[in-house]
């Protein structure tokens, strides 16, 4: 059966790939997703997978710790025995199928700076854009 679940949240700590002992990448993160409001807000934290080449996928993006992601996944239950008192308890983990940045407003860094500001960039520039005419006062090329 397929639990499929969709969460945003933050990523805890920076990104590590691993090579399982078939020789498959994986990744293996935490992501926390703030809960309630006020006095009441709280996280709640969910250990994430990703493997083969979504693990190349996440770390050429430069996701790193205090990320913020929307992720969508498998969400399975696991249960573990802690060793203090060895008494059960269960973790959500999720097999992730997709993921992508949520948009901040912030600016990255090294990013370009005109790129938040609403401001054109310099004729030229490689914003991934091309450049079309003066547009006149409606905003758009054809009248």
């Amino acid at each position: 059966m397929f639990t499929q679940i969709s969460l945003m949240g933050r990523v805890t700590a920076d990104l590590e790939i691993q090579t399982s002992t078939n020789g498959t990448d994986y990744i293996q993160f935490n992501v926390a997703v703030n809960k309630g409001f006020g006095e009441q807000e709280h996280p709640n934290f969910y250990q994430c997978v990703l493997f083969g080449k979504a693990t190349e996928r996440i770390s050429k993006a430069g996701v790193r710790k205090g990320s913020l992601l929307f992720i969508t996944g498998d969400l399975d239950l696991v249960e573990f025995t802690r060793k203090s008192d060895k008494s059960k308890g269960m973790i959500p983990k999720i097999t992730v199928y997709d993921w992508n940045y949520v948009p901040t407003g912030k600016r990255a860094e090294g990013s370009n700076a005109n790129a938040d500001s609403g401001a054109p960039a310099p004729a030229g520039a490689d914003d991934g854009f091309m450049n079309v005419e003066d547009c006149g006062e409606n905003g758009l090329p054809f009248n």
